[in-house]
């Protein structure tokens, strides 16, 4: 699934609201690249409201956030899944 430029700048707002220190940058029309804040900022509960912020604006375009191992990068799969994450059957 495509990642549009404009959803990255969005989603940036989102994370600035959020007084989060990551931002989100575009790799390609597949792949975003997660900018962590510099080492004494970064926390595990920063990361996770980033990973949550993330999760949930693509929710609403019906997409599934994969995250590399790392928390560097990320892609997007379409969501099969209904409000009660149940798998929809084609």
């Amino acid at each position: 699934m495509k990642i549009e430029f404009a959803d990255l700048v969005l989603l940036n707002d989102e994370l600035k609201k959020l007084n989060s220190r990551y931002h989100i940058d575009y790799k390609n029309e597949t792949t975003a690249c997660i900018e962590s804040p510099g080492e004494c900022c970064l926390t595990q509960d920063m990361k996770e409201q980033t990973m949550m912020c993330i999760q949930e604006y693509y929710r609403g375009k019906n997409a599934r956030v994969i995250f590399s191992e790392d928390f560097l990068y990320f892609y997007l799969e379409d969501d099969d899944t209904d409000p009660d994450n149940e798998v929809i059957k084609k």
